[in-house]
């Protein structure tokens, strides 16, 4: 039995008595098993985002059992818990979070290629297995329109889940789903990034870190922005070229055209969405890849996209990306011995604390919540 209390995985142990920061439901006992998961209640916000019991998801054909090991957190989870984001679709209440790492305990009829004792990771979306982008591939995204993964057993199909390469623990796996197959999505699907090229990443969260460790793999020039002088170190300790640091520069985005040759960028990587800040670094021809707007909404930015049209640039919204993406990723960062960015580790009944620590921004790469 983990520290912080949950039972790891089936040879059926009794339940530890629920600690004060627990509530019991208050349904009928039934003869189902139970399980320990987070769900968040209507209406959405941070009181009602609840740890509970609740019975252990039914395995039908074509699926398989996951006794959950590891989860991380994404921006998106802080949103959705607080009620400043909802999916269409959405139905409460439901289990959050979408990134996991996992060990197989059960398969369902007609499963052909996962066995119980296999160590795997989910996709982010369980319908968009391989392929490029259609609309009908994301309309499910764990912990968001269907149920995500924190909790103590999952059930999905086996095309939506992806083997685990043995360089890697369940922690560090429970980071690439979402971030690091943004990353990947970005820059070695879209991008093609080759020797000589330059990208600019902006910030040092998850996907940045991952953009910065799979850039530096395919022999890019890398610039790396932030606030924090101490964060633009960790980065350089990692491999970025140069850093720039957006508060103490007052020309910052001329200090990265000066770094690029005074030509400007081949790519961006933008997690912050000020597109008028993304056109001033970028160089004729290149690429902006639009991931994300944790800067929140600029008044200020008003981008004259007529730029995009006299430079032939290319705007590339990024939404996450396939179960073949997360393989991909997976598979280039264990054959080149490279490991993700971990910031801090958490245990179950510390999820609250976790988000909290997540959204005063204040770590570099990934949190991850151990079960």
């Amino acid at each position: 039995m983990s520290s912080s209390g949950i039972a790891k995985p089936r040879y059926e142990q009794a339940k530890p008595a629920p600690k004060n920061n627990e509530r019991r439901s208050a349904k009928p006992k039934n003869n189902n098993r139970q399980m320990k998961a987070y769900k968040l209640h209507a209406p959405k916000n941070f009181e009602n985002f609840i740890l509970d019991e609740y019975d252990e998801p039914v395995l039908k054909a074509g699926q398989v059992k996951i006794a959950v090991k590891a989860v991380s957190l994404n921006f998106r989870d802080w949103g959705l818990a607080n009620g400043l984001m909802t999916y269409a679709g959405e139905s409460l209440p439901f289990i959050p979070l979408s990134d996991a790492g996992g060990l197989v305990t059960a398969v369902g009829a007609g499963v052909k290629h996962i066995k119980p004792g296999d160590r795997v990771s989910a996709s982010f979306f369980p319908e968009w297995t391989s392929g490029p982008y259609t609309k009908e591939k994301t309309f499910r995204a764990l912990g968001g329109t269907q149920d995500g993964v924190l909790a103590e057993y999952i059930v999905l199909d086996e095309s939506a889940v992806v083997s685990i390469p043995d360089f890697f623990s369940y922690t560090e796996a429970a980071t690439f789903p979402c971030a690091g197959v943004t990353a990947w999505h970005a820059l070695a699907v879209q991008a093609r990034l080759k020797p000589g090229d330059t990208v600019l990443l902006s910030g040092t969260g998850g996907v940045s870190v991952f953009g910065l460790q799979i850039a530096k793999m395919f022999g890019a020039t890398v610039i790396i922005t932030s606030g924090s002088d101490e964060k633009l170190e960790q980065a350089r300790d990692l491999g970025a070229d140069y850093t720039v640091n957006y508060k103490t520069d007052e020309n910052w985005q001329d200090t990265v055209k000066k770094l690029s040759g005074g030509k400007g960028v081949n790519y961006i990587v933008d997690v912050v969405g000020n597109l008028s800040h993304a056109l001033n670094m970028i160089r004729p021809g290149g690429s902006i890849f639009m991931i994300g707007k944790v800067g929140g909404a600029a008044a200020n930015d008003q981008p004259n996209l007529r730029q995009v049209t006299v430079d032939m640039l290319r705007l590339q919204g990024i939404f996450v990306g396939s179960a073949e993406m997360l393989s991909d990723v997976f598979n280039a960062f264990a054959s080149n011995h490279i490991k993700p960015v971990i910031g801090k580790t958490f245990e179950f009944a510390e999820v609250k604390e976790a988000m909290t620590f997540m959204s005063k921004g204040s770590h570099f790469g990934k949190i991850v919540v151990t079960l």
